[in-house]
């Protein structure tokens, strides 16, 4: 497949834990794998909710690449934006020369 508007690096990451010294597991990230991806921001928005402004926005990542086993447990850094993974559509297919398309909402 082209690389076309699949420009930016995408970091795919998992979330790990460690015991800490006082036995507590620590949750952090690590990444599993990179791919080349387009990063499309899909829609954005503000809300104002308890006193409390809370920004959104839902973007869609195509991978370039297939990763296999990808999911809403993952999630995928782009430039410095971390991107939760909501959905996994389809496969990559160099033939039809689509990528894999994930839908992630960014946080913020």
């Amino acid at each position: 497949m082209p690389a076309g508007k699949h420009d930016h690096r995408a970091a795919i990451q998992t979330r790990t834990g460690s015991a800490d010294a006082g036995g507590n597991i620590v949750a952090s990230w690590s990444t599993t794998a990179s791919r080349w991806a387009q990063l499309e921001d899909a829609s954005g928005r503000e809300l104002y909710r308890a006193q409390k402004n809370d920004a959104t926005v839902d973007a869609v990542v195509t991978l370039r690449e297939q990763y296999d086993g990808l999911s809403p447990e993952q999630r995928i850094v782009i430039d410095g934006r971390t991107f939760n993974i909501k959905a996994v559509l389809g496969k990559s297919d160099r033939e039809t020369k689509r990528g894999q398309i994930v839908h992630c909402k960014e946080v913020v």
